[in-house]
């Protein structure tokens, strides 16, 4: 990732926006990854004559024809030494960093608009359309947190950045001394604002930029400048202040992704290429150059040492011809007189000027085809280049080629309080220092240090350059720019046909075409392209038979005996050949692993489908006996419950028998009871409390028989004061059922219910089925007599007592049974459950009148009367608002007076003495009934101001005349 990181940093830091591009890479990089195992391991980035000059200056343009000369004079606020081309711009970190920081920042290093900078706004437009700048510089920012930039570190870069910008604010005035014209600084607010950045003194400052110093062995001279000078010497700072910069920035990424030790490397050149400006200086003379070496060694690659190695082989070979380039470096590198060692000699001379430079320079190369001389006496000459003819204006080459920091302005900078600034010239004064060490060495005489200038130190490192790619493999990638202009989707035919012409590609085209660019070891060759055929040769000895298969091979015989040609160590072929050969290697391989891919599906569809039928037929095994196992539970379980039922059955036939046998159970009686089973209910669930009480009731004499007499009473006839409601019609049985049943089914049922017959609570549905059950075993079982079914029926009627919401659904569960039952017995048992049900609790008000409907209509025998007066009585208390329900079940007189359908007697005494059988009827459970007895000791009608007491052993019970009196007889039972 800091390898990846790297390149937009120094893309920032080294691009720039030019006529044609929008992000023209301003210097040459050469990037060496190194990997280990396959990864990579590190990285070392090499950087190539970074183009100072735009810094202070941007050139007229890429590629655009035409020629600027230069300014005749600088006017007071003084300009740079080169016209600046419109719509460029310098190199973007500066508009990143001014479009970027924040104000509080940009407030501390005294920054404005870009427009406000001279270095920026001679372009005229600083933005590029499409391009965030303020979004660029936050990248800029997480990129230098992830390869270890401090904030420190960035606060000194940022304050370079700063000072180079002030420093082209800084203007000068000229005026007369001693006859001689001196410059004088104008703005000396941009001298205290650069000083401050750069944590140096004012006043070493404007002396660096408007004196020079000279060194005696006695004292320092120092000799004012001029305007034009004191411009040079402010761009030479700025210059050097940028470069130095971009150098420190270089080897810090390299110490951060150096690699730890020495691996296999991929070496990737990025070069500017060829440049024909309005305006070309030394700059574009040095990048021409490069290339024009670089194309050099593209064209002893292809095309030298291709036909060298055709020769060396005896491979028949016509040689063809392709342009030479040597002698135009030879023109401008070639010792003695090359246009670069005469600007090296030139740089050396004091008096020495770009006129007596180019002077030299016609006279040394005014007779070379290559050179060309200005027709008319202007400062500029004409080489013509592989790519085509490029005139250079000679305007400041000297001063570009020297390029040397003077000492003064090195000791100004090493005293920099800020560590980067002083390390950085710090540093640059240890590399001259060694170099003047290497010279004085190397000579075998005392002689003065020559510094190297810019033009030596380039050749030199496009030396080493060419070296590094001689030492790898290389593999070559053109760029060709369609159209002169920067216009999207625009092809010019004849320009991109230039391109391809100058550079070579064409002849390249065409030695790949007529040579053999192919070459294959024998043995590789072998193992390749014959053992893809199938075919294998007795040994590996060359020649005889190969130049035959090849022959032989389709598509061999169709192109010829000269498309291949054999050597000892290996076979030349050419392209068609080859492709041929591929071809049928590939449709080889292709063949064979599909072969493969067949076997192999099959394989693995096969062990699929195996393992798939194994898990099958393992499924099908456990479900079977899964089945079988339910099934067998189901036959078992249901076994065991028939030999149940049977062996119950069986024994209470054989106990009946038994029992009647033995005079226990009259034979009557038995048959009596029998009759009322409509299904066989003994083997549905009751509770374990009352299994316990129906026990102890069965072997126990019934104590309080003796307390009731049975008396054969007359029918009961109805009351005349106790009258059926007028609407009684509208209340049929079967629109409540409608309205209130879950279901619309009204019927006697022979299996439990399933869910209650009306909507109930959630709580209240378990216990209503259970009820059911227990009325069903009522009904129907022939075991149930005597005082085990009174016990029986008070357990029904005690359920309906504890839990209210329950008793309209005991009270329809009951009338339920006893509609359309066919067996006369089990009905009557029904009615009898039913009337026991009303003396206890009344119906709702919402289900009273269907019940008194119902019973009206369909009541058994005797029990309708019985029924109506509950119910009506029922009704008339509630419409008194006094309570209805019991506290206790029926008492045993009132489920005699029930079965019998007559009324109930009771013993009444007074304290004087007096005694009275009162009939209390069917409603005799209150207090009430005893009035007929009082009245005639002058009560009138109503519970107050009378009670009843009832003795029980020493005990008595006193009640109220709203009482009920049965409850204490059904307590005390």
């Amino acid at each position: 990732r800091q390898i990846l990181e790297a390149t937009p940093l120094l893309e920032s830091f080294g691009n720039a926006k030019t006529v044609r591009n929008d992000n023209s890479s301003r210097f040459g990089k050469f990037v060496e990854i190194f990997l280990e195992d396959g990864l990579i391991c590190g990285a070392i980035t090499s950087q190539y004559l970074l183009e100072k000059s735009r810094v202070v200056f941007q050139v007229g343009g890429e590629g655009v024809p035409g020629f600027a000369p230069p300014p005749a004079a600088i006017p007071a606020p003084a300009r740079s030494s080169a016209p600046q081309a419109k719509s460029e711009r310098n190199y973007h970190i500066f508009y990143e960093m001014l479009a970027g920081l924040p104000a509080q920042q940009r407030q501390r290093y005294c920054l404005q608009g870009a427009e406000t900078y001279y270095y920026l706004n001679q372009g005229g437009n600083c933005e590029i359309p499409g391009k965030d700048d303020a979004e660029d510089f936050h990248r800029l920012l997480n990129i230098m947190e992830v390869l270890g930039f401090s904030v420190e570190e960035q606060n000194s870069i940022f304050r370079i950045l700063s000072s180079v910008l002030h420093l082209g604010n800084v203007y000068f005035e000229k005026y007369e001394t001693d006859c001689q014209e001196v410059a004088t600084v104008v703005s000396a607010t941009e001298i205290r604002t650069v000083a401050e950045l750069l944590q140096v003194s004012p006043e070493g400052l404007q002396k660096a930029i408007t004196f020079k110093v000279t060194e005696t062995l006695r004292e320092k001279i120092f000799t004012p400048l001029t305007v034009e000078s004191a411009v040079d010497a402010r761009d030479a700072i700025a210059k050097t202040l940028y470069s130095l910069l971009f150098g420190w920035l270089t080897d810090r990424i390299n110490k951060l992704v150096y690699p730890r030790q020495e691996a296999l490397s991929i070496a990737i050149l990025d070069i500017y290429g060829f440049e024909d400006l309005n305006f070309n200086s030394f700059e574009q003379l040095c990048i021409n150059y490069a290339n024009e070496y670089l194309q050099f060694f593209f064209n002893k690659i292809v095309f030298q040492e291709e036909q060298e190695e055709y020769l060396r082989e005896q491979i028949e070979w016509k040689e063809i011809p392709f342009s030479d380039n040597q002698p135009c470096i030879d023109l401008i590198s070639q010792k003695p007189y090359g246009i670069l060692r005469i600007l090296d000699d030139q740089s050396c001379f004091p008096q020495a000027t770009d006129h007596t430079f180019l002077q030299k320079c016609h006279y040394h190369h005014g007779t070379n085809l290559l050179y060309t001389k200005p027709k008319m006496p202007l400062p500029e000459f004409t080489i013509k280049h592989y790519a085509g003819k490029v005139t250079y204006q000679v305007h400041k080459f000297l001063d570009k080629n020297y390029d040397q920091v003077r000492q003064d302005v090195l000791d100004l900078f090493i005293s920099s309080r800020t560590k980067v600034v002083a390390n950085l010239f710090f540093g640059h004064a240890q590399v001259m220092a060694r170099q003047r060490s290497l010279v004085r060495r190397s000579s075998t005489r005392t002689r003065r240090y020559k510094a190297p200038t810019v033009a030596a130190r380039f050749q030199q490192s496009l030396l080493d350059l060419v070296e590094k790619m001689e030492r790898s493999g290389q593999a070559g990638r053109r760029g060709f720019s369609p159209s002169p202009p920067q216009e999207p989707g625009l092809f010019e035919a004849d320009v991109v046909s230039s391109q391809l012409r100058y550079s070579g590609i064409l002849e390249t085209i065409r030695i790949r075409k007529e040579g053999f660019p192919i070459r294959i070891p024998f043995l590789v060759f072998i193992d390749r392209c014959l053992g893809a055929a199938g075919w294998v040769p007795p040994s590996h000895k060359v020649p005889s038979w190969a130049g035959g298969w090849l022959w032989w091979c389709p598509g061999g015989g169709r192109l010829g005996q000269g498309a291949h040609s054999v050597t000892i160590p290996q076979l030349f072929l050419k392209e068609q050949l080859y492709q041929a050969l591929e071809s049928k290697r590939a449709r080889a391989h292709h063949l064979a692993a599909l072969t493969l891919q067949r076997y192999a599906r099959t394989f693995f569809i096969k062990k699929r489908f195996r393992s798939l039928r194994r898990k099958i037929v393992l499924l099908q095994s456990r479900a079977r006996g899964y089945l079988a196992r339910q099934r067998y539970r189901r036959m078992r379980h249901t076994l065991i419950k028939f030999r149940s039922l049977v062996h119950i059955y069986v024994n209470r036939r054989r106990y009946l028998k038994v029992s009647v046998a033995c005079g226990c159970i009259p034979a009557l009686y038995w048959q009596e009871l029998t009759r009322r089973e409509v299904v066989d209910v003994t083997h549905l669930e009751i509770p374990a409390e009352l299994m316990g009480l129906l026990e102890a009731a069965a072997g126990e004499r019934e104590v309080n028989a003796g307390c009731v007499v049975l008396v054969p009473p007359p029918a009961l006839q109805p009351d005349s004061q106790l009258t059926l409601p007028l609407d009684i019609n509208d209340y049929p049985m079967a629109k409540y059922v409608r309205g209130h049943f879950q279901e619309p089914a009204f019927g006697m049922l022979t299996t439990p219910l399933v869910a209650p017959l009306t909507r109930l609570d959630e709580e209240l549905c378990h216990e209503a089925l259970s009820i059911f059950q227990l009325i069903l075993r009522f009904m129907g079982d022939p075991g149930l007599g005597g005082p085990q079914e009174t016990l029986f029926g008070n357990y029904i009627v005690q359920k309906g007592l504890s839990a209210p919401g329950l008793r309209d659904e005991l009270l329809a569960q009951a009338a339920n049974q006893v509609w359309r039952n066919t067996n006369v017995n089990n009905e009557e048992r029904g009615w009898l459950l039913l009337a026991a049900c009303l003396s206890a609790f009344p119906p709702s008000a919402t289900f009273d009148k269907y019940l008194l409907k119902f019973v009206s209509d369909y009541a058994f025998a005797g029990y309708k009367p019985v029924c109506q007066r509950k119910l009506m009585h029922a009704m008339a208390r509630s419409q008194l608002g006094t309570a209805a329900a019991r506290a206790y079940p029926p008492s045993l007189l009132e489920w005699t007076a029930n079965r019998q359908q007559a009324s109930m007697a009771l013993d009444l005494h007074c304290f004087n003495g007096a005694g009275r059988r009162g009939a209390g009827g069917t409603a005799a459970g209150r207090v009430g009934p005893s009035l007929a007895t009082l009245s005639p000791r002058g009560l009138a009608e109503g519970w107050r101001g009378w009670s009843v007491a009832m003795k029980a052993g020493a005990q008595w019970a006193e009640l109220a005349g709203h009482d009920y009196v049965l409850d204490l007889v059904s307590d005390l039972e």
